[in-house]
């Protein structure tokens, strides 16, 4: 009887250190999933080769890395991002995963809802933005590695570029939070090359329109005629110059610009009708008193509209 009561205490024993044994992989398991890696991540811009306006997209060539601790967090792991605002092709360059670090090259499209208010003369923000596909900001958090950089010889045609930024900030996906990298560069327009392809034109086509006011009053034909050609002309360049951008819901730069020139034509070609009335009613010397006065207020109505400008 004492023996098999040793053996049932034997055997209860042996079951209690197995199931110990049983629990501790769980419990290394738990430890692991609650642990917060922070991985670095850099990027090396080596070309910015397309900026397309009216699809609000851009084509960028780099080096991505990503620098890790192999205890906190395994190279497959690491290798479970996505880029959040473009689908581009990669591929490996360097890989430790000893020493943890994993290096890709990435080119490809990326798109970002760019900012027209300011067009022709806007600065936009080039961005490339990365996220973990599984772990969220409990488990990884991204760190900015402050070795990324520009090279020097990255340029794109008709725009300058600026500054850049690497930051990582947190998204919100309902009640998951994420780590995300943001990897930004500037581009600006040169000032003298976007007034030389969108205003000079414009202020010269109305300077002409507004030659009308240094014609005869007796010859409102050719006024009326100027007038409403240099309107049309300006209506067409108006629709070229918007036509490299992609429709919005608000007036940019160019609309404000394009209204305030379309006040002076209605002004320009309101006066010269009125001047027609006047000498077809045979009052030629009123005619000629209106013109001149006409002309005085035009220097009051173009300064009034360059004021609204850089007020708006």
């Amino acid at each position: 009887m004492v023996k098999l009561m040793n053996a049932k205490r034997l055997l209860m024993f042996t079951l209690l250190i197995v199931f110990m044994f049983m629990l501790v992989p769980y419990a290394k398991a738990d430890d692991s999933s609650t642990q917060n890696a922070t991985v670095k991540v850099g990027v090396w811009l080596v070309n910015l080769e397309k900026v397309d306006l009216s699809a609000s997209s851009y084509r960028l060539d780099f080096y991505l890395w990503f620098r890790f601790n192999p205890s906190e967090i395994s190279l497959n792991e690491v290798k479970e991002f996505e880029f959040v605002n473009g689908y581009p092709t990669k591929y490996e360059v360097d890989v430790d995963a000893e020493n943890g670090y994993l290096e890709y090259r990435v080119r490809g499209d990326f798109i970002k809802t760019f900012d027209f208010s300011r067009y022709p003369y806007e600065t936009h923000t080039l961005t490339v933005e990365l996220e973990h596909k599984n772990l969220n900001a409990s488990y990884l958090t991204f760190a900015a590695d402050p070795t990324s950089s520009v090279d020097e010889s990255v340029n794109v045609a008709g725009w300058e570029i600026g500054d850049f930024e690497t930051t990582v900030t947190e998204h919100s996906y309902g009640g998951d939070v994420y780590s995300r990298f943001v990897f930004s560069i500037q581009l600006k327009r040169p000032a003298l090359s976007a007034f030389v392809k969108s205003v000079l034109p414009v202020a010269v086509i109305t300077t002409i329109s507004l030659l009308t006011f240094f014609i005869s009053p007796q010859n409102f034909g050719q006024r009326i005629g100027l007038g409403v050609t240099t309107l049309m002309s300006a209506a067409t360049f108006h629709l070229a110059l918007l036509s490299g951008i992609p429709p919005v819901g608000y007036l940019t730069l160019a609309d404000r610009m394009m209204l305030s020139i379309y006040v002076i034509f209605l002004y320009n070609l309101s006066a010269s009708v009125y001047i027609m009335k006047l000498v077809d009613a045979k009052k030629t010397e009123e005619a000629q008193k209106f013109n001149t006065k006409a002309s005085k207020f035009l220097a009051l109505l173009i300064a009034a509209l360059i004021l609204i400008q850089l007020i708006a």
